[in-house]
């Protein structure tokens, strides 16, 4: 007797631990339901060459919103899934590394985002292949292709050396033409030249950026001068490229350096570039496809 009474309270408070313990699993482990899958292998850029320059991009990420609300950003190419069926508006901003750093991923704000109502189902994967185009706002006001017989760039009081353009050489990144900036070390200790025409640039934290193709085998730099009351003074703020053996895409945010003199009237873009150290004897950096663009 004694034996089944103490068998009935093992069999009543494992009941117990099993009612209390029901709704616990069901508020952690929620019905979620079957997502369907978003796939986002690349996104294209398309441009009007004339106005718009290359169409060649370095777009890394999706920023994904499906009927306005952020699903994610993701590293492509990407997989989505999305806890959504039937009839949906879904909306994929290309992003991109600021400054080329992966901590400042932003979606680009001069590229329109990709937009399409589709039908979604519940574990399938329907795959887009966005492209996306510049907002007919952008205005570019220096674009540098390497292209024409002359050039854009002409260099400042404190270089020693000049730069020069190759052509039809495995050293072009596209078209006939790119920019060559070269420092045969010793005697060369600085190449620095900046744009030959100033830009009105807008203020107020408008966004401003400048993208580039390039590769090289030493750092260079990138900068502005600010331009007020008939002096031209060289803001101390520079983006540092990085070394990059081959060709490479980077959107380098102006916006603060602009920011910093409200009372400039306009701008001119340099570059910028010291050997990093003398065990390369011929430091070089090559560039394409510029475009000043806010």
């Amino acid at each position: 007797m004694r034996k089944n009474y103490y068998n009935y309270c093992l069999l009543f408070i494992a009941c117990c631990l099993l009612a209390v313990a029901l709704p616990c699993c069901e508020v952690i482990n929620p019905d979620e339901g079957i997502p369907s899958y978003i796939q986002i292998d690349t996104i294209q850029l398309s441009t009007d060459y004339t106005a718009e320059g290359t169409e060649s991009h370095k777009i890394t990420d999706a920023w994904v919103y499906v009927n306005d609300q952020l699903i994610g950003t993701y590293e492509l190419p990407a997989t989505v899934p999305v806890l959504k069926s039937g009839s949906n508006k879904i909306v994929v901003y290309a992003g991109i590394k600021m400054n080329g750093v992966s901590a400042t991923r932003i979606p680009y704000p001069f590229y329109e985002p990709y937009e399409i109502t589709t039908e979604l189902f519940p574990d399938s994967i329907i795959k887009f292949e966005p492209v996306v185009h510049y907002y007919s706002s952008a205005t570019f006001p220096w674009k540098e292709d390497f292209e024409n017989p002359g050039y854009t760039l002409e260099i400042t009081s404190m270089s020693d050396t000049t730069f020069d353009k190759v052509t039809g050489t495995a050293d072009v990144f596209e078209g006939s033409s790119s920019g060559h900036f070269v420092m045969r070390n010793p005697p060369h200790i600085l190449l620095e030249c900046k744009t030959i025409n100033e830009y009105a640039l807008p203020k107020g934290g408008k966004p401003v950026f400048l993208e580039l193709n390039y590769k090289c085998n030493n750092t260079f730099r990138i900068g502005i001068f600010e331009n007020e009351g008939g002096a031209s003074n060289q803001v101390p703020q520079t983006i540092v490229i990085n070394k990059s053996e081959n060709w490479n895409k980077i959107y380098v945010n102006l916006t603060n350096e602009i920011n910093l003199f409200a009372n400039a009237t306009s701008y001119n873009v340099y570059f910028g570039v010291i050997p990093d150290d003398e065990s390369n004897p011929q430091p070089e950096v090559f560039i394409d496809n510029i475009k000043l663009v806010y």
